[in-house]
């Protein structure tokens, strides 16, 4: 690591090192609009399961592939090398690229006819959004001072459940509009089912946000590389702390799985058990995303940095294994409540809660690596996050209600049986990195990157 160190440029130090506030400030909100366009894109195939079940004739356990590891597969292959790329090159570029390869590919999902098709179009959705994340991360951690990060990050983070709400929303808009039609005509795109009207629909405003993108600067780097850091010098990082590292990575990773999984299946869930039509659902559900996450996110950003800066070295930590906590009997009276509505205010305080947690992970991230190493670190974090998350959390839960219960009415039954034991796991391995946790952020903020 000091060979690669002694490569590294440090461009500037101080109040000089930062944009302004006002650099600062558009360059989160457009990252927002990016970051809620990418969730719209990715989980709006939640809302869509009976009529693409019905369509295309597949399981739940099919539907759970699509929904998770056709995603996955590629966004976490290419999460990694990506991440290496956001540490040298023009991370706005990546950006622009990205979104208008995930929006192409999601419209290209309102043209599938089969499964494999489906299937082939989410991947190429996973291969753009993988460059987001790191590359993103990265460029905040360039604007904000560290005393401000956690709560910047906040920001940003709403635009994960700004997406999943706004993606269940607008997918159960469009549904409730097509009710009584199993076709519509679109310009230019001839006659299609609605439910591929709906990936259509979603997918096109991303060619006007990569234009939008196109207006931000990108940030001055406050240490500079010439070259990709050597990716063995993340690993040996990694390898010499690695109770904090892997506790921590794969507490947060058993969190996104409890938190992913319930999500997939709530809507299908209010359907089912409920008998709520799509469109209410989706409204219902969407709402409670929408509210419960933002509002977590912005809170535990808030509070983390200012327990912090009080001097509890690790108040992310703590905060997120709490959150975690409360998060099951939120989830628990959701599932098992005879009242629909009853159980869509436990989810916001669900959506609360692991939106914190969440939160938390992200910045706890960046605490824990040398700068040079954001891109990089972003990228194993959320290559654990996506295979554990969307990765196995739907499947699942589609696994025990198709194979254990055999009826899609105990679908709620399979959502309590996964989540909530990963839950608490998670929150026990974030507990145990906690002091390796606190020496190493220590010993980051004495020795210069």
């Amino acid at each position: 690591m000091q060979a690669y160190k002694q490569t590294l440029e440090t461009e500037v130090s101080g109040a000089e090192g930062y944009p302004s506030a006002g650099q600062a400030s558009y360059l989160l909100a457009m990252l927002i609009i990016a970051g809620i366009l990418s969730y719209v894109d990715r989980q709006i195939l939640s809302l869509l399961v009976q009529p693409v079940r019905a369509d295309l004739n597949i399981s739940d356990t099919q539907i759970s592939v699509l929904h998770g590891f056709a995603f996955v597969i590629s966004y976490s292959l290419l999460g990694i090398p990506l991440g290496r790329y956001a540490d040298v090159a023009n991370r706005r570029d990546m950006i622009i690229v990205g979104i208008l390869w995930w929006s192409a590919a999601t419209v290209a999902c309102g043209f599938a006819g089969s499964f494999a098709e489906l299937f082939a179009a989410r991947v190429v959705v996973g291969i753009g959004e993988a460059a987001l994340a790191p590359a993103s991360v990265s460029m905040l951690c360039d604007s904000f001072r560290e005393r401000r990060r956690g709560t910047a990050l906040g920001v940003y983070n709403t635009s994960i459940f700004l997406g999943i709400g706004a993606s269940i929303v607008i997918g159960g808009i469009v549904l409730g509009l097509m009710r009584n039609a199993e076709n519509v005509t679109l310009p230019f795109f001839g006659t299609i089912r609605t439910w591929q009207a709906a990936f259509v629909f979603v997918g096109l405003p991303g060619f006007v946000i990569a234009g939008l993108l196109a207006t931000v600067r990108e940030p001055r780097r406050h240490v500079k590389a010439s070259k990709a850091p050597p990716f063995i010098e993340t690993i040996r990082h990694f390898k010499n702390h690695r109770r904090v590292m892997t506790c921590q990575i794969a507490g947060f990773a058993m969190i996104a799985l409890a938190a992913y999984g319930m999500g997939s299946w709530m809507p299908a869930f209010f359907i089912r058990v409920h008998h709520w039509t799509a469109t209410h659902a989706a409204i219902a559900y969407g709402l409670a995303v929408t509210i419960g996450g933002t509002l977590g996110v912005l809170t535990g950003g808030v509070v983390g940095d200012k327990w912090g800066n009080k001097g509890r070295a690790d108040a992310r930590l703590i905060l997120a294994a709490g959150a975690a906590l409360c998060w099951t009997p939120s989830v628990l009276f959701a599932v098992f409540t005879e009242h629909g509505n009853l159980g869509i205010v436990a989810l916001a305080g669900a959506n609360f809660f692991s939106s914190v947690a969440i939160g938390q992970g992200i910045t706890a991230m960046q605490d824990v690596v040398p700068d040079w190493m954001r891109g990089q670190a972003m990228a194993i974090f959320m290559l654990t996050i996506n295979l554990l998350g969307p990765g196995v959390g739907p499947t699942a839960i589609a696994l025990v209600t198709q194979h254990i219960f055999d009826n899609e009415a105990a679908v709620g039954r399979a959502i309590a049986i996964v989540t909530i034991p990963a839950a608490l796991v998670g929150a026990g391995l974030i507990l145990s990195a906690r002091g390796g946790y606190r020496a190493l952020t220590a010993s980051l903020r004495r020795v210069p990157d």
